[in-house]
C-alpha cells in the first residue's frame, strides 16, 4: 500500500471511531503540558532597549580601486556581528556587576547540555562543566541579544537584562566592539594602500616633470602646431582612451599590489618570517583565461558601441547585462581555482571569512581590469593608426600632449586617493554608523512564556490526533476493499452497508414498490441489493466450481457473520433456490432467534451423537428455505466429533435435500474445532466487519483455512457506513429501482 493510501487510511479511522479518543487525549495532554511549560518558562524581569545601526555595505561585484571603500559585504559584516569573537569582546567591555546578572539570572537555557547533564548523572559519570566566560557569552548570544537586519544594512540591536542599566550597557557594549573591530580593519586594510599610492604618486609626479619639460622643448623648437580639423575628432578620442587607460592600468597595479599583500598571508605563518626566495607567479587556471578572453571581447564589443549609440540604448544595455554575468562567472571560478585559506595564525578565526571573501574579489578585480586594459590598449592602437595623414610633428605634439594631460590627471586621481588611505588609515573611516543610540529601558514581558505555551499546545495537538492514529496504525482494521485486498489478497464479494434507521430486513421485489420517500425503506433497499450482489457472485463461483456447501466465518465473534448467511440464504430462496440454514456455531447459536424457530432437541448435535438422518431436524422457516438448529446442549465429546467423519456425513445429506447449504460457524481464530467443518463443505465465505475486523486478524484467518484446504470464495464486508459509499451508486438505486418499481 501506498504511504498516502496508508494516511489516509488511518485519518479515515480516526474521523470515523477514535473523535472521543482524540478529544481526550487533547485535553488529558493540554491540562499537563501547560502547566508544565508554565512553570519552566518562568523567567526574570526583563528589561529592553534598542539601538538603530547603519553597517556601510558594497555591491556584489569588485568597484575599481575597492581597498578605498571602507566597507565589506553585507553577509560578512553580519557574519561578524552575530560571532562569538565579537560576544567576547563585549564581554570585555561590560563591568563587573553587568556579568554578573548574565550569570545570575539566565535568560537562555541549553536543554541539550542539560539532558546530557542528566543522563551522564544517571549513569553515574561526572557531569560537564562550563566555565563563567563561557556561559556568559552563550547568554548573550542566544538569550540577552537579538540583532534584526535588513536589505539595506540597517541593523536593529535589541538587548535584555534584569536591570535597566545592564540592557543598556549591553547594546553600548555591542556597539563599541563592533567600532572597534571595524576600525582595526580599516587601519590595516589602508596602509598596504598608502604605501603603494605614495610610491605611485611619486613616480607619476616625476613622469608627469619629463613630459611637461619635453612638451615644452618641442614647442619652443618647433614653433605652435595645429592639428588639422578633420584629425581633431580622432585625436579627441584617443585622449580619452589614453586617459581611461591610464586610470584603469592604475586600478589594476593597487589590485594587484594589495593581493599580493593578501597573498604573503596564505603561505607565511604569525610567527617571525624565514627568508627565502620570492615563489614564482602562479599561473592563471585555463577556464580563468578563457574568461579573461571573452571579457577581452565583449569590452571592445562595448567600446565600439559607446561610439555609436547612447548609453539608453538596448544594444549598450544587453552587453552590460552580458558583462555583468561574465564577471560572475568569473568570481565563481576563480573562487573554485584560487587558494583562499590563509595560514595557521595569520588571520583571526573571525577575519577568515571576510579574508577569503577579499582575496576572490581582488582576483577577480585584477582579471577584469586586464581584460579591460587590453580591450582599451587595443582601442587605442586603432586610433593611432586611424592618424597616418598627419606629419611627423604633428604626431608627435599630438603624442606630448596627449601624455601630459593623461598624466595630470592621474596624478590627481592618485593624490585624492592617497588622501583617502590615509584618513582611513587613521580610522576616521566608519563602517558602522549609529543611527540612534539605545533609550531608556522598558520594561517588557518574556517572550519565552509564549514559546513555551505555544509549544506545549501544539505537542497536546500532536498527542490528540497521534495517540488516536497509533491505535489505528496497530490495529490497522478493514475499511475499503483496498485493504481486504492487500492484507489477504481476496476478492471483495460484495460490502454491506450500515443501518441508522432500524434493524436491517432483506426486501423482497414487492416490498420494493413499497418504499416510496421512507427513509428507513431506502436504506434497507441498499442493504438488500447488496445481497443480492453477493449472491450473483456466489452463483457465479457455484456454476464455475460446482459448489453446494458452504461456510460463512469470521475471524472474532459480532462481525455480522450470522446476518450475512441469514439473508443470503434469503437472497437464494427469492431467486428460487433451495437452501438449507446449518446453525453449525456450537458454542453460540443465533440462527433460531433470526429466524424464529425454537431450539429444541433432535438438532445437529443429537444427530452427530445418534445416526438418525438429518431430514429430522429440518425445520422450515419460509417456501425453500430449512433451518436445521444446533439442538440440544453440546456435550463434552461434541466438539470431538466434528474431526469424524459423521460431520462430512451430515453436510452431503443436507446438500442432497437442497440446491445450497449455509452453515454458520464460530470464530475461527478463537475456535480451531471449525476448521474441521470448513475442510469438510465445498466453499468458505470470510466475513470482515468494518472498523473492527483487523488486516492482520483477516490475514491470520485466511491462512489457518488455507493450511486445512478450505478454499474461500472471498470476503464480504460488512457494516460499511454509508458515507463510505458511493454517492452515485445510491442515487442509482433511488432514481432508477425505486421509480421503476413504482411504476
Amino acid at each position: 500500500m501506498e504511504p498516502w493510501q496508508i494516511i489516509r487510511s488511518i485519518g479515515r479511522g480516526v474521523i470515523r471511531r477514535r473523535k472521543g479518543v482524540a478529544l481526550l487525549t487533547f485535553v488529558v495532554a493540554a491540562l499537563i503540558l501547560l502547566p508544565l511549560a508554565y512553570y519552566l518558562s518562568k523567567s526574570p524581569p526583563r528589561y529592553v532597549t534598542s539601538a538603530t545601526i547603519l553597517l556601510e555595505t558594497q555591491p556584489g561585484h569588485v568597484p575599481l580601486f575597492q581597498e578605498f571603500s571602507p566597507v565589506r559585504p553585507l553577509p560578512v559584516q553580519l557574519a561578524i556581528l552575530y560571532s562569538r569573537s565579537l560576544a567576547e569582546g563585549v564581554l570585555e567591555r561590560l563591568p563587573r556587576g553587568s556579568f554578573q546578572d548574565l550569570l545570575e539570572n539566565p535568560y537562555y537555557v541549553d536543554y541539550a547540555f542539560e539532558i546530557k547533564n542528566a543522563y551522564r548523572r544517571l549513569m553515574g559519570i561526572e557531569p560537564e562543566v562550563r566555565g563563567g566566560d563561557e556561559r556568559a557569552v552563550n547568554e548573550l548570544m542566544n538569550g540577552r541579544v537579538r540583532f534584526e537586519p535588513n536589505q539595506y544594512g540597517i541593523v536593529r540591536i535589541s538587548a535584555g537584562a534584569s536591570k535597566p542599566e545592564v540592557a543598556l550597557g549591553i547594546v553600548n557594549s555591542y556597539i563599541e566592539a563592533l567600532l572597534a573591530r571595524t576600525r582595526s580593519f580599516n587601519i590595516d586594510d589602508a596602509r598596504l594602500s598608502r604605501e603603494f599610492l605614495e610610491q605611485h604618486v611619486a613616480d607619476v609626479r616625476q613622469g608627469l616633470r619629463a613630459k611637461e619639460e619635453a612638451l615644452r622643448s618641442f614647442t619652443i623648437e618647433h614653433g605652435g602646431i595645429t592639428i588639422p580639423e578633420q584629425n581633431q575628432v580622432t585625436v579627441g578620442r584617443l585622449y580619452q582612451v589614453e586617459n581611461t587607460l591610464a586610470d584603469v592600468e592604475a586600478n589594476r597595479k593597487l589590485a594587484e599590489a594589495r593581493l599580493k599583500g593578501l597573498r604573503e598571508k596564505l603561505e607565511s605563518e604569525k610567527s617571525a618570517p624565514v627568508e627565502t626566495a620570492a615563489p614564482p607567479p602562479r599561473p592563471t587556471p585555463p577556464s580563468v583565461l578563457r574568461l579573461r578572453e571573452q571579457l577581452t571581447k565583449l569590452e571592445m564589443t562595448l567600446l565600439d558601441y559607446e561610439t555609436q549609440y547612447t548609453e539608453q540604448h538596448p544594444r549598450v544595455i544587453r552587453l552590460k547585462d552580458r558583462l555583468a554575468e561574465l564577471q560572475q562567472q568569473l568570481a565563481a571560478a576563480v573562487k573554485e581555482t584560487a587558494p583562499t585559506t590563509p595560514a595557521a595564525g595569520a588571520v583571526p578565526p573571525s577575519e577568515r571569512a571576510n579574508f577569503a571573501e577579499q582575496v576572490v574579489a581582488l582576483e577577480t578585480s585584477v582579471h577584469a581590469l586586464s581584460a579591460q586594459e587590453e580591450a582599451l590598449r587595443q582601442q587605442a592602437q586603432g586610433l593611432r593608426r586611424n592618424l597616418g595623414g598627419l606629419s611627423k610633428g604633428e604626431v608627435e605634439y599630438s603624442r606630448l600632449v596627449r601624455d601630459v594631460d593623461s598624466n595630470r590627471n592621474l596624478y590627481a586621481l592618485l593624490t585624492e586617493r592617497l588622501t583617502a588611505a590615509r584618513i582611513r588609515e587613521q580610522g576616521n573611516m566608519k563602517v558602522v554608523k549609529v543611527i540612534d543610540p539605545p533609550g531608556p529601558p522598558a520594561s517588557a514581558t518574556t517572550d519565552k512564556r509564549m514559546k513555551f505555551g505555544g509549544l506545549a499546545l501544539l505537542l497536546a495537538v500532536a498527542l490528540g490526533g497521534g495517540v488516536p492514529a497509533a491505535i489505528e496504525w496497530v490495529r490497522k482494521p478493514v475499511e475499503s476493499e483496498e485493504d481486504v485486498a492487500n492484507s489477504t489478497g481476496l476478492n471483495v464479494l460484495a460490502v454491506i452497508p450500515h443501518l441508522r434507521s432500524e434493524r436491517p430486513r432483506f426486501l423482497s421485489e414487492r416490498q420494493v414498490t413499497e418504499i416510496g420517500d421512507d427513509r428507513r425503506l431506502r436504506e434497507n433497499l441498499l442493504f438488500s441489493e447488496s445481497f443480492r450482489n453477493l449472491r450473483v457472485a456466489v452463483e457465479l463461483a457455484m456454476r464455475a466450481d460446482g459448489l453446494r456447501t458452504l461456510v460463512v466465518a469470521s475471524p472474532f465473534p459480532d462481525e455480522g457473520k450470522s446476518t450475512v448467511l441469514v439473508n443470503l440464504g434469503l437472497a437464494f430462496r427469492e431467486a428460487g433456490r433451495r437452501v438449507v440454514l446449518a446453525d453449525t456455531d456450537f458454542l453460540r447459536p443465533t440462527l433460531h432467534h433470526a429466524l424464529g424457530v425454537p431450539q429444541t432437541a433432535g438438532g445437529l448435535v443429537d444427530a452427530l451423537h445418534t445416526k438418525r438422518s438429518i431430514e429430522q431436524s429440518l425445520a422450515p422457516v419460509g417456501e425453500g428455505l430449512w433451518l436445521v438448529p444446533r439442538g440440544m446442549a453440546i456435550q463434552p465429546q461434541t466438539r470431538g466429533l466434528l474431526a469424524t467423519t459423521r460431520l462430512k456425513e451430515l453436510i452431503e445429506e443436507m446438500a442432497d435435500k437442497a440446491d445450497l447449504v449455509l452453515c454458520d460457524s464460530s470464530p475461527v481464530l478463537l475456535m480451531s474445532d471449525n476448521l474441521f467443518l470448513a475442510s469438510a463443505v465445498d466453499g468458505v465465505i470470510l466475513v470482515a466487519k468494518t472498523g473492527k475486523t483487523g488486516c492482520r486478524d483477516l490475514a491470520r484467518a485466511k491462512s489457518l483455512l488455507e493450511e486445512v484446504g478450505a478454499k474461500i470464495l472471498g470476503v464480504v464486508i460488512n457494516d460499511m457506513p454509508a458515507s463510505a459509499l458511493n454517492g452515485q451508486y445510491r442515487r442509482y438505486y433511488r432514481a432508477y429501482v425505486v421509480k421503476d418499481g413504482a411504476a
